[in-house]
């Protein structure tokens, strides 16, 4: 999958035709897009801890790295106003 301006359009577009929703999340797009595939972690899984069993949340992100690009996409078609986006904030916990 190829992530540009392009792709994304047509994928929120095809994603809103099939489905008549009106409002789609970050994630929901992302899913769309990686084929359904899950892209947050599963629940319950574990973060990576150190030696002294201390959880580290960077080596485990809430989410793929390339959902960060779809993410600036997303507003970058906001700004351009090709596709109504709001800014929401998102609160992603690191897994237990």
């Amino acid at each position: 999958m190829e992530l540009n301006v392009d792709t994304v359009l047509a994928a929120v577009n095809d994603l809103h035709a099939r489905t008549g929703k009106r409002v789609f999340t970050l994630i929901e797009i992302a899913e769309a897009l990686d084929g359904g595939q899950r892209v947050t972690s599963q629940p319950g899984a574990l973060a990576p801890t150190d030696a002294d069993g201390n959880p580290l949340p960077d080596m485990a992100p809430p989410f793929p790295a390339w959902v960060g690009v779809l993410n600036e996409i997303l507003l970058h078609l906001g700004d351009e106003g090709q596709l109504p986006v709001e800014k929401a904030a998102m609160v992603v916990f690191p897994p237990p």
